[in-house]
């Protein structure tokens, strides 16, 4: 089920800062991010986790998700992107998983580890944008990609995709799954805002191969007495 916004719902969301982020995390407003693993990523793993080798696996945008967790017991080198030290750290706590703070070299920020030595799990701090191999230490094998593309203001999402690619191996593979909105309302019907599908196919497709994998109802939300179904559509990405 597609979440109903409207143009100004939509235009609100699409304009957050790094301050506004960062205040939701420290108002309590993001911590559900930590409930379970996400199904798509669960159901699908092997397009992103190949059974022969060590998989370098990149979460970028992570917040405190529970899915770097999964992918770490699953023997993968996590490294996620997060621009709010509180989702850092609330992931480490949270999951009861002892870490240091290590200062970046090059850039502002830091880089938050995992001491315990059957997670291999890093989070960078810092500017995603700022990110690089040089800085990571080696280039990344897959992306799973939850909800960090739909946070991205349209503007640099094209900025957002170019620079992915800059991290990842040749033969990476992305999975990107994305939230489906509907604007409702009369007084919107002028509007020229994409649909999800469209807005991955806008950003992706000048440099990368686009495929659907599934429709999906992930998530359900009670609020007020009713429930909220969120629907989400999985991509498979490959850059050319």
């Amino acid at each position: 089920m597609a979440q109903p916004m409207t143009v100004d719902e939509f235009n609100e969301y699409d304009s957050y800062t790094v301050q506004d982020w960062e205040k939701m995390w420290n108002d309590g407003q993001l911590g559900s991010m930590t409930s379970k693993f996400h199904p798509m990523m669960v159901k699908f793993h092997e397009m992103i986790i190949q059974s022969d080798r060590h998989n370098r696996v990149f979460v970028p945008l992570c917040g405190n998700s529970l899915d770097l967790l999964w992918l770490a017991r699953k023997g993968c080198s996590v490294v996620g992107s997060e621009c709010v030290a509180f989702a850092c750290q609330n992931f480490f706590t949270e999951n009861q998983i002892p870490y240091e703070i290590r200062a970046l070299d090059g850039i502002d920020g830091n880089v938050y580890c995992s001491k315990d030595e059957k997670l291999d799990i890093r989070i960078f701090q810092c500017d995603h944008y700022q990110l690089s191999p040089r800085i990571v230490g080696y280039p990344l094998d897959s992306v799973w990609d939850r909800g960090a593309f739909n946070s991205v203001p349209m503007k640099r999402r094209a900025e957002y995709v170019q620079h992915m690619s800059t991290l990842l191996t040749s033969s990476a593979t992305v999975l990107v799954a994305v939230s489906e909105y509907e604007i409702v309302s009369e007084g919107d019907a002028n509007h020229d805002i994409p649909t999800a599908e469209e807005g991955i196919y806008i950003a992706f497709k000048p440099l990368a191969s686009v495929e659907l994998i599934e429709r999906s109802i992930t998530e359900r939300h009670e609020f007020e007495n009713q429930v909220m179904e969120v629907g989400e559509i999985l991509f498979k990405v490959k850059f050319n």
